[in-house]
């Protein structure tokens, strides 16, 4: 019996058409009619599926957050101690998101964009969440993750680290990020184990 291929809708279409174009012209860059031209639709039409370009940009981050978090899924087992899972986290989404804006002004415009909607776009924090959310869970469970912390503030404290690496990699000394992200990002969202001070 031959497979069916589902259709995607002409929203999606112009989504990955957009993700497309902005890795190979940066988000700024890419004109509406490229996007449209690449979606297969008339530019007029973009504005039935998107508000703005702006709305149509923070659909195209949610979709790659959603990618990048799928990926990692694919690597990552909720199984043993929480800090290498939320390490590997760190690395991979670092290096997955480095591999998608391969564009040198991408990196900087999605980092900087991405910080921007997370200060207040709901949607782009619930993709997030969508990821970081089953992972601080089972760390919690476990009683590996610090007690006062919520889940919101650690994945703020994640994405502030994942903006700063991305924007200014020269920061990090001898860009061994593993390091960075172990000696310094991971540790404040552990439980204090006991006998420390």
């Amino acid at each position: 019996m031959p497979s069916m291929q589902v259709k995607p809708s002409a929203r999606d279409r112009i989504i990955e058409a957009a993700r497309a174009a902005f890795r190979s012209n940066g988000i700024a860059a890419t004109p509406l009619d490229e996007v449209a031209a690449l979606a297969g639709v008339a530019r007029p039409n973009l504005y039935r599926y998107f508000a703005s370009r702006e709305e149509l940009v923070r659909q195209v981050m949610i979709a790659e957050v959603r990618s990048v978090n799928a990926a990692r899924w694919e690597r990552i087992t909720l199984t043993g101690p929480v800090r290498p899972l939320i390490l590997d986290s760190l690395v991979t989404g670092h290096d997955l998101s480095q591999d998608y804006m391969a564009n040198v002004t991408l990196v900087a415009e999605a980092a900087s964009i991405t910080a921007e909607l997370m200060s207040h776009d709901e949607g782009l924090a619930a993709a997030q969440y969508e990821y970081w959310g089953p992972l601080l869970d089972y760390g919690r469970g476990r009683g590996e993750i610090a007690v006062g912390l919520s889940n919101e503030r650690i994945v703020r404290w994640f994405l502030t680290n994942h903006v700063l690496v991305a924007e200014r990699p020269e920061l990090i000394p001898d860009r061994d990020l593993r390091s960075w992200f172990s000696d310094f990002v991971v540790p404040p969202v552990l439980a204090a184990q006991g006998g420390t001070s």
